[in-house]
């Protein structure tokens, strides 16, 4: 199984992709592991984020999709720049699933996983790539 984890923060999406199954599996390497959303009011630049998201998931053919859930509302809320990132994977033609971190955690929390082949960053797309192994 072929999945895709992805956490939005700021202007960037973050990316990890693994391939296998729950206890055997291996991180993929991508054409890029951040993709910045670099001015977001630059409809270029809009349609460069939507395409090179388009084009990372019709190469890879993931099986299943997922972004971390931010929260809407209160203190620690998303920006409203990541819920537009968020809108633009979406609108692919692949099926793209949120998951709540809480879903995340509860789901791999008895897992022995191990964060060296990743940079700190990532830490965060591989826990919900790995939730969808698990969920498989």
């Amino acid at each position: 199984m072929k999945v895709c984890g992805i956490e939005l923060k700021s202007n960037e999406a973050r990316i990890v992709a693994l391939d296998g199954r729950t206890e055997d599996f291996e991180i993929l390497k991508l054409d890029f592991t951040k993709l910045k959303l670099e001015d977001p009011k630059s409809q270029d630049a809009v349609k460069d984020f939507h395409v090179a998201i388009a084009n990372l998931f019709t190469i890879h053919q993931f099986d299943k999709i997922a972004i971390k859930e931010r929260i809407m509302k209160g203190r620690f809320k998303g920006g409203p720049l990541s819920f537009k990132m968020e809108a633009l994977i979406q609108m692919v033609d692949e099926p793209v699933e949120i998951v709540h971190s809480a879903r995340v955690k509860s789901k791999i929390k008895n897992l022995d996983v191990s964060f060296d082949e990743l940079k700190k960053f990532q830490e965060e797309a591989f826990r919900v790539a790995l939730y969808l192994l698990v969920e498989e």
